[in-house]
């Protein structure tokens, strides 16, 4: 069974490879990407983490889905024509359709949440994820704005958000639908842990995000 809490060293690995493969250099991916080119090697290398906004914009300059870099390592894609079972019924997580809670490949953020991915098999043009922001997270200072659509349901806690430069806050059983082109951020200024679920959709692998 492959490990599922995923490790920073591998998806620096991961990083390095797509960064090689588009012909970058170190110092250049940074300044694309708006961090230091010593911060993308220290990524690389596994002793750092790219925020969100960072590991959506290297996602984009590199040409990889998000999957590609977050993907467990080991982890087997389901065959989804596998033949149905002796009795009829089709084992549904072998085909790749159930994913149980143990298995959502997850994963820390700098500075901000942790990820898990709630499809069993990662698709290149949606993100389902369950997101958890431990308590007193600073708001960021990057904003994130990229192609596709948002949906976000705070399922405990209170969520603080800020979408075009209008803030609110998200408490427990809020919704919250938008254009991701808009500028967003999100944080938890309160005392709790916060605890939500989260939709793209329509953010394919080659997105461009502007820099600043």
């Amino acid at each position: 069974m492959p490990d599922l809490d995923i490790p920073w060293d591998l998806v620096g690995e991961r990083v390095r490879t797509a960064r090689k493969a588009s012909g970058l250099t170190v110092r250049e991916l940074g300044r694309r990407i708006g961090v230091s080119a010593s911060h993308v090697s220290q990524v690389e290398r596994g002793l750092g983490a790219f925020s969100v906004p960072a590991l959506y914009a290297a996602a984009s300059e590199l040409g990889v889905s998000m999957n590609d870099l977050l993907a467990p390592q080991g982890a087997a894609v389901p065959d989804a024509a596998s033949p149905a079972a002796p009795d009829g019924i089709r084992d549904l997580v072998a085909a790749g359709i159930v994913q149980r809670a143990a298995d959502h490949p997850t994963i820390k953020l700098s500075s901000g949440p942790r990820w898990s991915r709630l499809t069993a098999v990662g698709e290149s043009d949606a993100e389902f994820l369950e997101v958890i922001y431990a308590p007193h997270t600073a708001s960021p200072v990057e904003h994130i704005h990229h192609a596709g659509r948002e949906y976000g349901i705070v399922i405990s806690g209170s969520l603080d958000v800020e979408v075009d430069g209008v803030a609110s806050v998200l408490e427990t059983g809020d919704s919250i639908m938008f254009d991701s082109h808009r500028p967003h951020r999100f944080w938890n200024d309160g005392e709790v842990e916060v605890r939500a679920i989260w939709f793209v959709r329509g953010r394919g692998a080659n997105d461009s995000l502007p820099h600043g």
